[in-house]
């Protein structure tokens, strides 16, 4: 029998102010989640949707993120970038060997992906980026 994952009120409230194309995709991505059956489901963390520029640049120095906030404005500003982190019930997505964990986003990205393709939103994925790779980062162009 398929699951049924469902976004939390955390993940829901962290969607404020995003776009809402974005929106679209994450609902999509959620119910393609559901059907895979490997028990991966979605999740919003906290400063994964809408930014300020004191937010931004807190990540900025603590080296999360190559955007200041102010100079160089992060999508997560404009509301045109979520993250998105997997989880599964009782472990730390971080915990897991590097190489697991990547495999995990990998398959978050997969369902992000088409759920962006069924949607008509050309989403850009941070895994996919040459020198700093962002794993739970999805923004639109």
């Amino acid at each position: 029998m398929a699951q049924k994952f469902q976004w939390g009120q955390n993940s829901l409230n962290r969607m404020k102010g995003v776009d809402e194309r974005l929106i679209r995709v994450l609902f999509r991505a959620i119910r393609i989640a559901s059907r895979k059956m490997d028990g991966i489901d979605l999740s919003i963390p906290q400063l994964g949707g809408l930014r300020t520029a004191d937010q931004q640049n807190k990540l900025f120095e603590n080296k999360l993120s190559r955007c200041d906030g102010y100079e160089i404005k992060s999508y997560h500003q404009s509301g045109r970038a979520i993250d998105v982190i997997p989880y599964i019930k009782g472990v730390n997505i971080y915990s897991l060997p590097k190489e697991e964990m990547e495999l995990v986003f990998y398959k978050v990205a997969s369902c992000m992906l088409e759920a962006g393709a069924k949607e008509n939103v050309k989403l850009n994925w941070g895994g996919n980026w040459k020198t700093f790779k962002d794993l739970p980062h999805y923004e639109i162009r």
